[in-house]
């Protein structure tokens, strides 16, 4: 596979690559991870009197309670970015080591490699998502695109102009749990990369999408389901979504992304480093301290200027590339 990872990604705008990960040394450690700051926001926001009993629930059972207290943007608290909005010294971010041996992981950059080249960057438009069962998602929640259902979306669409349409960005999409239909796993359109941008706008909850997504019901559509270990690597113009969680339990991902050193990363001043190159001395974020200071130092720079990053919308002027204009 290896050899035609390039030639089915070119064709299909996505390719899925199986048992590219290792649960024990690739990705249970981020789950450790999640689990250790799932236990320091029990000590902070759950009552001395409930305290005990919910520091013996499971994983899931514990994130739920926590989610029944209403704590403001608790996901956050599990994202491995800054937050879009509203960026001050107290601004929490998931960044443990688990999350720099990921970006840093040789299984994956091997197979980004195949499709970028030599020279790759770590991009900062990167998230995890914990997605319970939809039945237990508050209803102002159901369109987060971190913790319920995601519109159909270009990733290209969430970066700058420069980033849109200068940087050659992929997406590797990693499932922490087995990922179908019924627990809501992603939806994609083949060879709608092909299309190139498209116009996007603010929908539901402030969440990008498609405008003109209502056509692309008429398109044939593919799930992109997945098992742990595997990942997916997307066009940053595929055409693509994920659907509500119908099933009893968690779904649970990641997704990187990387693009061709020396482009835009589409989200400065977030940052972006080179994680792989011929020349060893073109890569300066070398540990795990380095990374976590590139971070504090872009918090540091957001903090005065009261940075948000908005989505800049619409992508061009008029409709010549709304979706029902340009598939017609």
């Amino acid at each position: 596979m290896n050899q035609n990872i390039k030639k089915v990604f070119e064709k299909q705008g996505f390719v899925r690559l199986k048992g590219v990960l290792n649960f024990k040394e690739d990705l249970e450690p981020v789950l450790n991870d999640m689990a250790f700051i799932m236990n320091r926001l029990v000590h902070r926001f759950v009552s001395k009197k409930n305290k005990a009993k919910v520091l013996n629930y499971g994983f899931r059972k514990k994130y739920s309670y926590l989610v029944s207290l209403g704590i403001p943007e608790l996901d956050q608290y599990f994202n491995i970015r800054l937050p879009q909005n509203n960026i001050n010294v107290n601004s929490d971010f998931f960044a443990s080591q688990s999350i720099w041996n990921l970006i840093k992981n040789k299984k994956i950059l091997d197979k980004v490699s195949k499709i970028l080249g030599p020279e790759i960057a770590s991009n900062p438009c990167q998230n995890s998502r914990i997605k319970q069962p939809e039945k237990r998602i508050l209803s102002k929640n159901i369109h987060d695109g971190l913790v319920g259902r995601t519109p159909w979306h270009q990733d290209a669409g969430v970066m700058s102009k420069e980033g849109q349409k200068g940087t050659d960005l992929v997406t590797c999409w990693i499932p922490f749990t087995k990922t179908r239909i019924e627990n809501g796993c992603m939806l994609a359109v083949k060879e709608s990369h092909k299309l190139g941008l498209v116009n996007h706008i603010t929908g539901s909850k402030g969440q990008v999408e498609i405008k003109g997504k209502e056509m692309i019901d008429k398109l044939p559509s593919v799930a992109l389901e997945a098992n742990v270990g595997d990942i997916i690597l997307l066009n940053k113009y595929l055409l693509h979504c994920s659907l509500p969680n119908k099933s009893k339990d968690f779904r649970i991902s990641m997704d990187l992304r990387f693009n061709k050193a020396g482009q835009p990363s589409g989200r400065s001043p977030l940052p972006s480093f080179i994680v792989r190159s011929k020349n060893k001395n073109k890569i300066k974020v070398q540990n795990y301290k380095q990374w976590i200071a590139l971070w504090e130092k872009a918090k540091n720079k957001c903090i005065p200027r009261k940075w948000s990053y908005k989505y800049p919308l619409p992508t061009f002027r008029g409709t010549k590339r709304d979706l029902p204009n340009v598939i017609s």
